[in-house]
């Protein structure tokens, strides 16, 4: 073509022609001529691997819902997953075909695939730890809601049956699944990795789900299992009954939702009760037993003049904490990030990370949040080994938006930054289409919620001197879960609150010490990774980690129960009120016991404290 358009034929211009167009292919295979995959750099390797095989998954067992009988959908669920497995294109498209208007029929079926198809469910099982006590349990309710549904309940053991009653630290479970889905047999992959690494008894809630059950029921039905636990120290589900019981709380998702809102509603009565100066004569943690009332079971009345023992610590995994699904963070939020990003409390490298998602003009692309590659260099050059120099790599980097615009002072400290649920809006498997449809299911066909006044559906919003009460708290989230913000808020809320009332009340020397609250982001990754731990590794070690989490919470919790007693002990007090002696968070559990160590002191402490007061006077 060459010479012809030279207009002379000639061997020289067609040996050109043949070398300039396999040089053409060569760039192609090279750089390629597709438009970049805004997914390419997101994701951790592994983590891509898992979205992969449940997309395939997902695309296979909405492709064979049509079919009956049952074992024929169940058989050809698996066949539609391995063609998907090849062609990944059309499984994403079918996918994001089917979000786009999802049914509730269609979440469950995506979301139970290992607990409704019976060849999935037994390749699972034999990934498990082995199990000596796994049942179901079924618990009433109590008196003051007699009318309720009982509440079903799971339970796991992998120690001696003949030990099981002796125990008096459990783990409570309120599993995720967007209020809407996964009962606990979703979650055994986990729960039995739990039950394995600590030894303790494991229980799940199998809690009632939205449209059915909507917004707030499943917080009061777990609430009233948290209360009956307590209440019968643990002798509903076959512990001894002899001795209080501790309970740590567990959730992930929605779940983690659900298991805050528990706890805020457990503080919210307690300091309900202590407002009204009302000294109880009965703590639900310790007093109330059989004789006392001759059932198992509170009345409403007995309710509101018992004091509720809080759990020992709460372990929050990529929870949803805030149902004001905005596109833009309010100046508040940023500074809290901005804030605790120079701080202790975050105990990973990837909020650096994080950070880098809020800050949409450091980038190339606004909507950009991976870092930006540098400009590849020429074939030639990397074919005869030129390197450039450092002016050239100035130059052929490019540069970020916000060398384009000419930016003022008073814009340093209000930058528009957009929330993670709109950074992360490409998600592979939390997308804004799913979490639009889980709000609506939840809140049902009559609420009209207050997103930012409402702490139980939003718990992020809680007013502060709940969450200065809050117990030790971990959490657990993926770097690019569009709910990062979520956790990231909430732990930042909590220590503020925390920090300030150790400044209001610097004499109260039962509240504990430290942050109170641990965070621990995993790089690379995103929602629902304890959904994949049949094929991603990191998975195990996040379960894993989870579960030296409860050892350290049941282990710290012993050490501060001597200590407390130890400390009265040497101070006089004896605690003949029959309050709460297992509550070692500071929370105001001894109300009767706190204003007797204010007065039964040494004068040692007497000068001490009169020192401290002239110092808060002069500043």
């Amino acid at each position: 073509m060459l010479d012809h358009l030279v207009g002379k034929p000639s061997s020289n211009w067609k040996r050109t022609q043949v070398l300039l167009t396999l040089l053409f292919g060569w760039h192609i295979i090279a750089n390629g001529l597709n438009a970049p995959d805004p997914l390419a750099r997101l994701y951790k390797r592994s983590f891509y691997r898992a979205t992969w095989i449940l997309t395939a998954l997902d695309a296979g067992f909405f492709t064979a819902m049509r079919f009956k009988p049952m074992w024929l959908r169940h058989i050809l669920s698996l066949v539609f997953s391995a063609y998907y497995l090849v062609f990944a294109d059309d499984a994403e498209e079918k996918v994001r075909r089917v979000r786009s208007t999802i049914s509730i029929d269609q979440m469950r079926v995506s979301w139970e695939k290992v607990a409704q198809n019976p060849i999935l469910g037994f390749f699972s099982k034999i990934l498990r730890p082995s199990l000596t006590i796994q049942d179901i349990l079924t618990i009433d309710r109590p008196l003051y809601h007699k009318d309720l549904p009982a509440i079903e309940v799971y339970r796991y053991y992998t120690g001696h049956k003949d030990t099981y009653a002796q125990h008096d630290t459990i783990l409570l479970q309120f599993p995720g699944g967007g209020f809407v889905s996964m009962p606990p047999p979703c979650h055994e992959d986990a729960l039995s990795v739990w039950a394995k690494h600590t030894g303790f008894p494991v229980l799940s809630v199998n809690y009632k789900k939205a449209p059915e059950y909507p917004f707030p029921w499943p917080i009061e039905e777990c609430f009233d299992l948290y209360v009956a636990l307590i209440q019968s120290k643990g002798k509903i589900i076959g512990l001894s009954g002899e001795k209080d019981i501790n309970i740590v709380l567990v959730g992930d998702s929605a779940g983690g939702n659900i298991t805050a809102a528990v706890t805020l509603k457990i503080l919210a009565h307690n300091q309900q009760l202590a407002l009204k100066n009302v000294i109880p004569s009965v703590t639900i943690s310790s007093t109330i037993n059989d004789e006392t009332y001759g059932h198992n079971d509170l009345s409403n009345t007995q309710l509101e003049a018992c004091h509720i023992k809080v759990p020992i610590g709460l372990i929050l995994i990529y929870p949803a904490l805030d149902f004001e699904m905005s596109c833009w963070m309010s100046t508040s939020k940023l500074s809290l990030i901005r804030a605790e990003s120079n701080t202790s409390l975050f105990r990973s490298g990837s909020l650096d990370s994080i950070w880098q998602t809020k800050d949409h003009l450091s980038h190339v692309s606004p909507l950009s949040v991976v870092p930006d590659l540098e400009k590849k260099q020429s074939l030639w050059r990397r074919a005869l080994g030129i390197k450039p120099t450092l002016q050239q790599r100035m130059a052929d980097r490019a540069h970020p938006i916000r060398d384009k615009v000419q930016t003022r002072d008073p814009w340093a400290t209000a930058r528009l930054s957009m929330t993670s649920r709109m950074s992360f809006f490409n998600d592979r498997l939390l997308s804004p289409d799913l979490l639009r449809a889980m709000a609506i299911l939840y809140l049902g066909p009559h609420a009209s919620p207050d997103f930012e006044s409402d702490y139980l559906l939003s718990p992020v919003y809680a007013p502060e001197d709940l969450l200065a009460q809050f117990p030790q708290t971990y959490m657990m989230c993926g770097e690019k879960d569009p709910l990062v913000d979520d956790t990231v808020i909430f732990a930042g809320r909590i220590r503020q609150a925390k920090r300030k009332y150790r400044q209001d009340n610097p004499l109260d020397e039962n509240f504990p010490s430290g942050d109170g609250v641990r965070v621990k982001f995993l790089e690379g990754m995103s929602h629902a990774f304890l959904q994949m731990m049949p094929f991603l590794p990191e998975a195990h070690q996040a379960a894993k980690t989870i579960g030296d989490w409860i050892i350290d919470l049941s282990e710290t919790n012993q050490h501060s129960q001597t200590t407390w007693v130890q400390n009265n002990q040497t101070r006089g007090i004896n605690n003949t009120n029959n309050y709460d002696t297992n509550n070692n968070k500071g929370h105001k559990s001894e109300i009767g016991d706190h204003h007797v160590a204010e007065i039964i002191t040494s004068e040692k402490d007497m000068i001490h404290r009169r020192k401290q007061e002239l110092l808060q006077g002069l500043f």
